[in-house]
C-alpha cells in the first residue's frame, strides 16, 4: 500500500512536469504563471507527504515497539531496551529476577538503575552504547541470592533519531560453562604446578623414575633417570641396564627380576599390606664405560599390578653416593682402629659373629688366636710412643700378611692383636695356629732394626677354636683370650684353650666372690684342735683353725680357700678375724676360771712382714685383755726364712712382747737347723709325716729323736702333729717330746664343744 501510494504521487508529478514543458514552449507569454502554479503545487504536494510520511512514521513506530515489548516479555532469557541518554529502560522479568526488581515494584528512576547495571558490568554508563552496541560482552553479576552469575550480552540497534539511540540488550546465561572453564582452567594450573613441582622436586631430590610391564624387556625412564644412566632416550632395555651395573650387583638384580615375574600377582588370601610392601635394594650403575659407579638406592614393590593384572617391574632411583661415603667414614671411626688402620674390637665382634656363623651352618672351623707383644711398655719408655706406634703398626701389617689367605686381623687395644685364620683342612688342623705363631714370630723378630735394634721383639699368643670352643664368637674369643692369660710374665708363650683348666679357675674366680661375701656376712668361723702334755695328758693348748660354713651347711676346706685368699689379698682380712676371735674366746675361758692355755693362730707371710705386725697384735691384746704370753703364733720355714735378717727383727719384736713363736711343718721345708739357732723360736712343731711311720720306721725315729734333742739343747719345746695311735704317743714320750696334737687327743671342734673340753680338763667334769 505504501509502495502503491508512493508511485501515485511520483506519476503526478510526472504528468505535471510533461504539462508545464509543453505549456511553457507553446505559450512562452504564459511560462512566469505556469512555473509559479508549477512551484506552488510542488511545495503542496512536498508538505503534504512530509505530513503524510511523518504521521506514517509515528503510527508505524507505536506499533513495531510494541511488537518488539511483547517480544522481549516472552523470552527466558534476561533482555531490556535502553536509550543512550539512560532515559528510557524496558526489562522483562528475567531481567527484573537479575536487578532484584519484584512484580509490583516499579522500575523507578531508569537511569539510576542503568547506571548501576553498568557499573556492575564494570561500563561507563556514558559509553556503554559504544561497548556493547554489535558486540558480545561478557559480564559476571551478583544474583539477588548473592551468588555470581556470568552473563553473555547481546546488543543491537533499534532506531536513532536526533535524539537519541534506542538499543534492545539480551543476555544468555553462561554462568554453568564459566564455572566448568573456571574448573578447567584451575585445575590445568594445578596440573601445571604439580608437574613442575614434581619436575622439579625429581630434579633436587635426585629421583629417577623406571618403570615397565613384565610383559615387556624395557624400562620407561623418566628424565631424571635418563641422566643417571647416561641415555638420550625414555627407555632402556634390561639388557642394557644390567650392563650398566656393578658386577657384583647384578645377580641381586637378577633375583629381584626373577623373583618378582615369577610372583605374577597377589596370591589369594594375602594380606594387602603385605603384597603391597615397599622394598629396597643397594644397586652401583655407571653412566659409561670409564666412569666411576655410583649408589643408587632402588625402592621398589615388591608386587604392583595395572589394571589388568599385568605385573608392574619398577621403582624409583635416588643417589645415595654422598650417604654412602659418609657411611664409610663413619664405618671407619667405627670399625677401623686409628693407628695401625685395621679392624679394632668393633669390627673384630661384627665380622666375628658373622663367621661364626658361617662355620656352625657350613660345619668349618677358624682359629681365633690372641695376640700380645710381649714386654711392649719398654718400647714406648725407651724410644717413645711415636715409635712404639710404628711397631704396632709394622706388627699389624705382619698380622695382616697371614690373614690374607682367609681370615683377618684386628687391634682389640694397646699391643693386644686377634688374628682370625680359617681351617680350610677337612678334619681340623691343630698345628695351624702354632705354624702361622712362629712364622709371625721370625717375621717380628726381623723388625728389631735401626733404632730398634737393641730390642728383642717378640709376641705371645693364646688360641681357641671355633666353633667349638663357645656358644658364640663371643665366648671363643674370651676363651682364647684366657688362654693367653694363663702365660702373663713369660715370654714368647703360647697355649691353645684348655676347658678343664677353664673350669677349674673359673670356679676359683667364683669363689672368690663367695669368698669375699663370706666374709663380709660372717659365714667364717674358728674351730679349735687341743694340744696335750705328754706328761699330764692335760690340754695345755689349742690350735685356732679357720672354718668357712656357708649358709647351707656346706663347709669349705681351707685347703681350698686358704690358697685363694692368699692370691686375692683376702687373707690379711682373715687374719685378723682369727686373730680377734682366738684371744676373745682365749680371754672368756680364762674369766670363766678355765685352765689357761695357750691359743696358736697361723700366720700369713704377707701380714708377718708388715711394719706395723706388733701395733696390730698389741691392739688386739689390749681390747681383749688377754695376756701376751697366751698367744702363740705359727710361722712356716718358708715364711721365717724368706728374708732371714728381717724374720729374726719382727720375731724379736714379738718376743719383747710375750708372745711365743713356733714353727709350723718343721722338716718339711728346705732350712737347716743352724738357722734354727737364729731364730727366737719358742716351739717345734714336728711334720705328721715323721709320725705316722714312727712305730716302724726306723730313719724317721732317729730324725724325729736328733730334732728333739737339739731343740731342747736350745731351750725351745718340741709339739708332735698328727698323733691318731697310743703307741705313737708313748714313742714320743720316751723322746722327751714336750706335747702332741692329733685326732688320738681330738679333732677340730666349734667354739662352745672346746669349752666343755677345757671344762672337764679344769675341774673333771662339765659345769
Amino acid at each position: 500500500m505504501k509502495n502503491n501510494k508512493i508511485l501515485l504521487v511520483e506519476l503526478l508529478f510526472a504528468v505535471l512536469s510533461i504539462w508545464v514543458l509543453c505549456y511553457v514552449s507553446g505559450n512562452p507569454e504564459t511560462a512566469i504563471v505556469a512555473l509559479r502554479i508549477y512551484v506552488l503545487v510542488l511545495l503542496v504536494i512536498t508538505v503534504g507527504l512530509v505530513f503524510a510520511l511523518q504521521y506514517y512514521q509515528r503510527m508505524h513506530s507505536s506499533v513495531d515497539m510494541d511488537r518488539i515489548c511483547d517480544m522481549v516479555r516472552g523470552v527466558n532469557a534476561p533482555a531490556f531496551i535502553w536509550t543512550s541518554d539512560l532515559s528510557t529502560l524496558y526489562t522483562n522479568q528475567a531481567m527484573d529476577e537479575l536487578l532484584g526488581i519484584s512484580e509490583s515494584e516499579e522500575i523507578g528512576d531508569s537511569a539510576v538503575l542503568l547506571g548501576r547495571l553498568f557499573h556492575s558490568m564494570r561500563l561507563n554508563p556514558r559509553n556503554a552504547a559504544e561497548s556493547l552496541e554489535g558486540k558480545i560482552y561478557d559480564s559476571a553479576l551478583r544474583g539477588r541470592d548473592g551468588n555470581k552469575r556470568y552473563i553473555s550480552w547481546n546488543t543491537a540497534l533499534l532506531k536513532q533519531n536526533k535524539n537519541g539511540a534506542l538499543y534492545f540488550s539480551i543476555g544468555f546465561e553462561t554462568t554453568e560453562l564459566e564455572e566448568a572453564k573456571q574448573s578447567l582452567t584451575a585445575y590445568a594450573k594445578d596440573l601445571s604446578e604439580s608437574q613442575n613441582r614434581y619436575a622439579l622436586s625429581m630434579k633436587l631430590s635426585g629421583i629417577g623414575i623406571l618403570l615397565c610391564q613384565t610383559i615387556h624387556d624395557e624400562y620407561y625412564v623418566s628424565d631424571e633417570a635418563m641422566e643417571f644412566l647416561g641415555i638420550t632416550e625414555n627407555k632402556i632395555s634390561f639388557t642394557a641396564f644390567r650392563k650398566k651395573l656393578h658386577p657384583d650387583d647384578v645377580v641381586v638384580f637378577d633375583n629381584y627380576l626373577n623373583k618378582v615375574r615369577g610372583k605374577g600377582g597377589k596370591n589369594e588370601g594375602e594380606e594387602e599390606e603385605h603384597y603391597s610392601r615397599p622394598r629396597m635394594m643397594e644397586l652401583r650403575i655407571r653412566s659409561a664405560v670409564g666412569k666411576p659407579y655410583v649408589w643408587y638406592a632402588y625402592h621398589y614393590h615388591d608386587n604392583l599390578q595395572t589394571t589388568s593384572g599385568s605385573p608392574i617391574v619398577g621403582g624409583a632411583l635416588i643417589d645415595i653416593t654422598s650417604e654412602k661415603r659418609k657411611d664409610a667414614t663413619i664405618e671407619k671411626l667405627a670399625y677401623l682402629d686409628e693407628v695401625t688402620e685395621i679392624a679394632n674390637r668393633n669390627k673384630l665382634i661384627h665380622d666375628g659373629e658373622e663367621n661364626y656363623r658361617i662355620c656352625k651352618t657350613m660345619q668349618t672351623s677358624c682359629w681365633i688366636i690372641a695376640v700380645d707383644i710381649d714386654r711392649f711398655h719398654i718400647v714406648n719408655d725407651t724410644c717413645g710412643y711415636d715409635k712404639g706406634d710404628v711397631i704396632l703398626r709394622d706388627f699389624a701389617h705382619v698380622l695382616c700378611k697371614y690373614a690374607a689367605s682367609g681370615g683377618f686381623a684386628a687391634r682389640v687395644s694397646a699391643d693386644n692383636f686377634v688374628l682370625v685364620l680359617h681351617d680350610y683342612s677337612d678334619y681340623g688342623d691343630e698345628d695351624l695356629p702354632i705354624r702361622t705363631m712362629e712364622r709371625i714370630r721370625n717375621d717380628f723378630a726381623k723388625l728389631s732394626t735401626g733404632v730398634f735394634s737393641s730390642l728383642a721383639l717378640s709376641c705371645s699368643a693364646g688360641f681357641a677354636r671355633m666353633p667349638r670352643d663357645g656358644e658364640s664368637f663371643t665366648e671363643v674369643l674370651e676363651h682364647a683370650e684366657f688362654a693367653l692369660a694363663m702365660g702373663r710374665g713369660e715370654l714368647s708363650y703360647m697355649m691353645g684353650y684348655d676347658a678343664n683348666m677353664h673350669r677349674e679357675i673359673v670356679g676359683q674366680s667364683e669363689l672368690e666372690k663367695e669368698l669375699a661375701n663370706a666374709i663380709a656376712e660372717r659365714q667364717l668361723c674358728l674351730y679349735y684342735q687341743p694340744k696335750v702334755s705328754l706328761a699330764t695328758g692335760k690340754i695345755m693348748g689349742a690350735e685356732a683353725l679357720i672354718r668357712w660354713i656357708k649358709p647351707d651347711g656346706t663347709m669349705v676346706s681351707p685347703n681350698v680357700f686358704i690358697p685363694i685368699a692368699e692370691r686375692t689379698g683376702q687373707i690379711s682380712e682373715i687374719s685378723r678375724f682369727v686373730l680377734w676371735e682366738a684371744c676373745q674366746h682365749n680371754a672368756i675361758w680364762q674369766r670363766i676360771q678355765l685352765t689357761p692355755i695357750v691359743i696358736s693362730i697361723n700366720y700369713a707371710s704377707g701380714d708377718f712382714y708388715q711394719k706395723n705386725v706388733c701395733e696390730n697384735i698389741r691392739e688386739v691384746l689390749l681390747r681383749t685383755d688377754m695376756d701376751a704370753k697366751w698367744l702363740e703364733l705359727e710361722l712356716t720355714e718358708r715364711l721365717a726364712l724368706g728374708d732371714i735378717n728381717y724374720a729374726v727383727q719382727q720375731m724379736n719384736a714379738l718376743r719383747e712382747m710375750g708372745i711365743q713363736l713356733a714353727m709350723d711343718d718343721f722338716g718339711t721345708g728346705y732350712s737347716s737347723l743352724s738357722y734354727i739357732q737364729q731364730l727366737p723360736l719358742t716351739l717345734l712343731k714336728l711334720d705328721r709325716s715323721f709320725i705316722i711311720e714312727i712305730e716302724t720306721d726306723t730313719v724317721a725315729q732317729e730324725i724325729v729323736s736328733a730334732v728333739i734333742r737339739i731343740a731342747k739343747s736350745m731351750n725351745i719345746e718340741t709339739i708332735a702333729e698328727g698323733v691318731e695311735f697310743p703307741k705313737q704317743a708313748e714313742i714320743l714320750r720316751e723322746m722327751g717330746c714336750d706335747y702332741a696334737q692329733g685326732y688320738l687327743y681330738g679333732k677340730p671342734v666349734p667354739e662352745m664343744e672346746f669349752q666343755k673340753l677345757l671344762e672337764y680338763n679344769t675341774f673333771g667334769r662339765l659345769t
